[in-house]
């Protein structure tokens, strides 16, 4: 199976990037090898879409599991649709992530999760309630 984990460097000891779409790096790991090969993000400095751009750029690489610490909404629905499992992690390094993987320690993302995460937005007006008439 081949994973693809977000990445700030292209060790295997480097820590995993927090945001999906603003990775610099992403590390393709093959769980049946035990090998890995690390890929820069083109889409990392894209003013806008960087999210779903790298998406397509890891469902280009044939993976089947995405590893990364925070991912928004869009690119979620994206790798979902195409049957890519996302998972979850803490801020460490990439290798003991994969150990975490492989040991089936890694809570699968749910897309309510991430949909109703981050700041409330308000549509329309705010009404200020503690206004006397």
């Amino acid at each position: 199976m081949l994973i693809a984990i977000t990445s700030e460097g292209s060790e295997l000891n480097s820590l995993v990037a927090e945001k999906f779409g603003r990775t610099p790096f992403i590390i393709l790991f093959d769980t049946e090898k035990k090998t890995f090969e690390s890929l820069c993000n083109p889409y990392a400095y894209l003013f806008g879409g960087a999210g779903i751009q790298t998406a397509q750029f890891i469902i280009e690489k044939n993976v089947s599991a995405v590893i990364t610490v925070d991912i928004g909404p869009n690119p979620l629905r994206f790798l979902k649709s195409t049957d890519v499992k996302v998972y979850s992690c803490s801020r460490k390094q990439v290798h003991e992530v994969v150990e975490e993987f492989l040991e089936q320690k890694l809570p699968d993302v749910e897309q309510e999760a991430v949909i109703n995460f981050g700041r409330k937005r308000h549509r329309g007006k705010r009404k200020n309630r503690n206004k006397k008439n």
